[in-house]
Parts: C-alpha cells; sequence; structure tokens
C-alpha cells in the first residue's frame, strides 16, 4: 500500500505526519528548528538563490542583512481576497505559489522518511478561515491549489480540532463527551466530539456534535502586547505639525508594527514619505525616528521574539521586563501579569463569546463536558487556561500542544488511504 501523510500548516508552526505500513509517526521535518519535529511556518526568499523554509529562514536572513523578503503568517491571508500574491525580487509571487514552494519542503521530508513518492495527503483547516462561507472556499481551494503545486495529487482536508480530538482519543480509557479547544497563531477553534475506545473503528459520523471558531488567537495576543508596552515608546501619541496646526501622529504606521506578517508590506514610498514629514515637523522626533527605522530596517523579529519570551516568562512570574533592542532601539519595559491580563482582556471576552455560544447552541452545561483538552500554542497561556479552569473546573488537560493535530490527521490519513 502507498504511503500518506498529514500536514498540520499552521499560522506559526506546520508538523507532518506520515503514514506507512499501518503506523502513524511524527516526522522530524526541520534539522534547522531546536524542534525538529516542529517547522516554523517562514518563508525566505534571498536576494538570490533558491527560497529557504522553516527556522533556517530567519538565519539566512540575517546573514543575508534582512535583504530580500522573510514572510511569516501566510496562512491568515487565504480567505482575503484582496491579497493575490506579494512582490518577490520584482515578481509579483501568487498566494498558491507561496504556499506551494512551502509544502513542497514539507513533501520532501516526507518522501526522504518514506523513500518513495507520497503524493496523498489530509491537510488539516480551522472550523472556519473566514467570516462568510464565500471566504471560507476562496481559502480552502486556495490551499487544495498549493498542496497541487507541491506535487500532491489525492488531497483531503479534516478540520483542525477534530484531528486533535483524535490523537487525545488514544489516551482514554472510557468514552467521554469532550471539548476540543485548539487555541494556534491565527484562529481559535472549539469543538464538542463523542470520544473514547468504545467508539474506535464504529460509525463516527455523528460523533462531531458542533464546531466554532473565530479569527482570534496568539498573534493578536501579540499585537496588544505591542500596542500598549512598545507602540507609545515609537511616539504612538506624538503630534505634528501640519500647515498652521498640530494634528495626531496616524496610527496605521503603529497597528502596523502590531503584527510581523504586516510590517513587512509598511515600507512603501507614501509611509516613507509621511515619515518623512512627521519626523521633520513632529514634537516627539525621538520616539519618531524610532518608528521611521522600525519600518525602514524592518525590526519585526526582533520585536516579537521579545514578546514571546515575556509571554513565557509571565508563565511562570508576576513581573518581568520586555526588553527589545535592534538596531538603535532599546526597549526595557516593566509588565505585570495583570497588565497581561488587562491586554488581553478583550480578546478573551471574544473567546468566551465563541465558547459559550457553542454550548448554549448545543443546549449543553459546562457539567455536561467530561473533558476538556486544549491544544495549539496560545492555549499554554495563563488567562486562557484560567478561562476554561472557571468553566470547567478539574476537567482541563494540555498535552502536546504542537503535535497533536498533526498525529491526528495522521490518524485521518491511515483510515482514508487504508485501500
Amino acid at each position: 500500500m502507498p504511503a500518506s501523510c498529514a500536514i498540520d500548516f499552521g499560522t506559526s508552526n506546520t508538523t507532518v505526519a506520515l503514514c506507512q505500513h499501518g503506523e502513524v509517526r511524527q516526522l522530524a521535518i526541520d534539522p534547522a528548528s531546536p524542534e525538529p519535529e516542529r517547522m516554523p511556518t517562514l518563508l525566505y526568499f534571498p536576494p538570490e538563490g533558491p527560497a529557504v523554509y522553516g527556522a533556517g529562514a530567519v538565519d539566512a536572513w540575517l546573514a543575508e542583512e534582512r535583504q530580500g523578503r522573510l514572510i511569516q503568517s501566510i496562512k491568515r491571508y487565504l480567505p482575503s481576497s484582496g491579497f493575490e500574491g506579494t512582490l518577490v525580487g520584482g515578481t509579483v509571487m501568487g498566494i498558491e505559489a507561496l504556499i506551494g514552494g512551502f509544502l513542497a519542503a514539507c513533501k520532501h521530508q516526507v518522501d526522504l522518511a518514506a523513500g518513495e513518492n507520497v503524493t496523498r495527503v489530509i491537510l488539516g483547516r480551522p472550523a472556519q478561515f473566514g467570516t462568510t462561507p464565500d471566504r471560507d472556499k476562496l481559502a480552502q481551494d486556495r490551499l487544495w491549489t498549493a498542496a497541487r503545486r507541491a506535487g500532491f495529487r489525492d488531497i483531503g482536508f479534516q478540520v483542525e480540532p477534530v484531528a486533535a480530538a483524535r490523537s487525545f482519543e488514544r489516551s482514554l480509557d472510557r468514552d467521554v463527551l469532550c471539548l476540543v479547544g485548539d487555541l494556534g497563531g491565527g484562529t481559535s477553534d472549539f469543538t464538542v466530539i463523542k470520544l473514547g475506545p468504545g467508539r474506535i473503528g464504529t460509525d463516527r459520523s455523528g460523533d462531531v456534535l458542533g464546531v466554532a471558531g473565530v479569527d482570534i488567537a496568539g498573534n493578536d495576543f501579540d499585537a496588544r502586547i505591542v500596542y500598549k508596552k512598545v507602540a507609545p515608546y515609537l511616539g504612538l501619541f506624538a503630534k505634528y505639525k501640519l500647515e498652521d496646526r498640530w494634528v495626531e501622529v496616524p496610527t496605521t504606521l503603529h497597528h502596523a508594527v502590531t503584527r510581523w506578517h504586516s510590517l513587512c508590506h509598511a515600507k512603501t514610498d507614501k509611509n516613507l514619505r509621511l515619515l518623512e514629514r512627521m519626523l521633520r515637523f513632529g514634537d516627539d522626533k525621538p520616539a519618531l525616528a524610532r518608528l521611521q527605522e522600525m519600518v525602514v530596517d524592518d525590526h519585526g523579529f526582533h520585536l516579537f521574539r521579545a514578546v514571546e519570551a515575556t509571554k513565557v516568562a509571565l508563565s511562570d512570574q508576576l513581573d518581568t521586563t520586555l526588553s527589545f533592542h535592534a538596531g538603535s532601539i532599546a526597549l526595557d519595559a516593566p509588565m505585570s501579569r495583570d497588565e497581561l491580563d488587562a491586554a488581553l482582556a478583550l480578546d478573551i471576552r471574544e473567546l468566551e463569546k465563541v465558547l459559550d455560544g457553542l454550548l448554549g447552541r448545543l443546549e449543553l452545561r459546562p457539567d455536561d463536558i467530561d473533558v476538556v483538552f486544549l491544544t495549539g500554542g496560545t492555549s499554554r497561556t495563563l488567562r486562557v487556561q484560567r478561562m476554561f479552569e472557571e468553566r470547567f473546573p478539574s476537567r482541563v488537560v494540555s498535552r502536546d500542544v504542537f503535535t497533536s493535530i498533526g498525529y491526528g490527521l495522521g490518524i485521518e490519513a491511515a483510515e482514508r488511504y487504508a485501500s
């Protein structure tokens, strides 16, 4: 029987499982990564030479002194009809070509591990790619086309939290009603599903009782932190003189700084002229000079590495310092866990609304849920964990937060392609 595979193509990270000889195993697909089973979803196009994918993309970008194009969070653009591609080396590359190249790099590792050309794949997808059916269909169609470009021929899809549930099911010793929370970099999905050893091998068509999702996740958390702690240091509250009156600096560029994947698009002629004007006539020239440097030199990678370190530190301690040093920028901003909770309050409220809405539609009470399984990197955030613990005390389990979806997709692939 030919081998098949599964790819959890994520906003921040990607994992792959190989299905061969009746077994499912997670693959180490990124030798450059400290955790080879987890490949950062990064694409780098140097001024000359082939593209670099994964953890090596950052090293190559830094070695080239940040020349060329470093792209992250490309998955977020899948449902956007206004984003068809981006300029790479003077040529516009479509989103299907960008993602297809990344998936081809994954497929190369699969083929090496399998010892054969693997053309059958199950791809993960969020509960909803976009807010409308048209956007959702556009996103899945684009991902399907990208997989075809990568060399796959038999392409299927599975909702990511359902895949995570299939992985978690292997650890259960009784049948349960499970709520799966999949909180990644770009989306947060919730699924109520029947799981357990008594259900394996039976008709599973009625096991998924309900699914809900929202485009709020780890990247949005990062954006909140940057806007609160970093943007003021970059002149968020500055003013500049326009003709004969003082006006507030437009916040467009500050919002661009809050998201690494949008900062790389901010260095336009129009924005550069605006920065020069604000710097010339502004009332806080040092801060506006730092904003200009952020945009021109694209310090987004260093900034979001600092933000990630801050979030991790606040998981273990009540206070820390957000230290961001790049070029002439040197920021050391104290931050407490209470400040982090306050910064995330609006996003947590939206997550609660979606979660409670799902239970309400299914006419379920929190006590009806036997176990909650959390996966995805954002599920490690303490405020997120507290949201679940408050509703489902002593029933929350979290494990394999980066690989459970990929392994569950592998189980799905093994079953679908069993013959």
